[in-house]
């Protein structure tokens, strides 16, 4: 899942076209957005794609603890059906993957393309480890505790408190093989991490010449699947998956280099990125939608880009601020759904009203929960002289020490 927004945007005409709808239809929201650099343009856009994802996720979570996390017997209904658009909501997880692969990719790319400033590697691990680590470390231990309190069931499963090293150091699904049972979506934050160690070696690819570069990551978004399957448990590393993160590469390849721009009308993109959206939410399960996954995820993706109407859904306060806090949003709100999930639904309702009793009792706490975790917490960590600043505050606290480091009022994100 990506959980940053620091975005190389070269082909922003105006740098302040990004925030200029944010303050025409909101400030005092639109001040929540993410922190960034002066060297780096908000992609507001990007954030919208960020609400589609982690509110398909939610969306489907709600939906999978009353059918299946929950030991309640559900009686049949002929209104099922009327759930069915959400099942497929995990989708938003592979859209986390292509903004990863897009976010990370765009800086080499610029460097390499475009004679942007260079990446310095050390800088970057470093980032990520000072803006992520904290809030994801926090919200595990805040969840191993509540869960404790509780005594909520999958604290009685063998391996409970033995898990919680593992899945500190992003290890657990690699050793155990299965996602963890409590707040089990960080499985794909241990797949995230395996490719921030890689991204400055994929990266390399922006090296070479156009057509061999982009020769080289079609072939790679195509193959890996396909390498995948004859592989070993790649379902539980990188490798299933890296053909989402290598779309992304190749869609901060075409945005760098403007590759196409002008050519085609924004409604065209409009159009592509709302028919692939609905397509990827809507379109069941089917072996020959699989090698086209991560082609419509980038026509979602070129589509909020370059389109008119859809990107300027996506640019809105109220979507592209709650885009923003995808990260809060999504280390929480799973494990608070099942937290309340026991006490909404009983054994007996049908499924769309189990669904709607924890969708209007556990989202707006879900949600809210992961707003103020967001402002709180993941917010501040965007500062990427965060722990200077909380040296100094503490060294204040504990005898007076002059401030020598100022805060930043536009920090960097990833």
């Amino acid at each position: 899942m990506p959980i940053s927004g620091t975005l190389h945007n070269p082909l922003m005409k105006n740098g302040k076209e990004a925030t200029t709808s944010q303050a025409n239809h909101g400030w005092s929201f639109a001040r929540l957005r993410r922190i960034t650099t002066a060297s780096h343009r908000y992609m507001a856009e990007v954030d919208g794609l960020r609400f589609i994802a982690i509110f398909s996720v939610i969306l489907f979570h709600v939906y999978y603890n009353v059918a299946f996390a929950h030991e309640a017997v559900l009686a049949a209904s002929p209104f099922s059906f009327m759930i069915w658009p959400v099942t497929h909501g995990f989708r938003g997880v592979q859209l986390f993957f292509v903004i990863s692969g897009f976010i990370l990719g765009l800086p080499f790319a610029a460097h390499y393309l475009t004679r942007g400033p260079a990446v310095k590697v050390g800088q970057f691990y470093l980032r990520r480890l000072t803006r992520l680590e904290p809030p994801y470390i926090l919200a595990l231990l805040l969840i191993y505790g509540a869960a404790a309190v509780m005594h909520n069931v999958h604290t009685r499963e063998p391996g409970f408190s033995s898990g919680l090293p593992l899945r500190l150091v992003y290890a657990y699904l690699f050793v155990r093989g299965v996602p963890p049972t409590l707040d089990g979506v960080t499985w794909t934050l241990e797949i995230e991490v395996q490719f921030y160690l890689l991204a400055p070696l994929l990266a390399q690819v922006f090296k070479l010449a156009t057509i061999p570069r982009r020769l080289t990551l079609i072939a790679a978004i195509c193959g890996a699947p396909l390498l995948a399957w004859v592989v070993p448990r790649s379902d539980v590393t990188l490798l299933g998956f890296i053909h989402f993160f290598l779309a992304g590469f190749l869609l901060a390849d075409i945005h760098c280099t403007g590759a196409g721009a002008g050519r085609l009308p924004a409604r065209f993109f409009d159009l592509l990125g709302i028919g692939c959206l609905l397509v990827t939410l809507l379109v069941p399960e089917r072996p020959v939608l699989k090698p086209l996954e991560p082609w419509l995820l980038c026509g979602i993706f070129i589509g909020a880009l370059r389109g008119s109407r859809f990107t300027a859904f996506l640019r809105r306060p109220s979507i592209s601020v709650l885009g923003g806090m995808c990260y809060s949003l999504y280390l929480l709100h799973n494990p608070l759904l099942s937290f309340i999930t026991p006490k909404v639904v009983a054994s007996g309702m049908s499924l769309p009203q189990a669904f709607l009793r924890l969708a209007v009792a556990g989202m707006p706490i879900a949600v809210g929960a992961g707003m103020a975790y967001y402002i709180l917490i993941e917010r501040p960590c965007m500062n990427p002289k965060w722990p200077q600043l909380a040296f100094q505050h503490v060294s204040r606290m504990i005898g007076a020490v002059p401030r020598t480091v100022a805060p930043l009022t536009k920090s960097g994100g990833k």
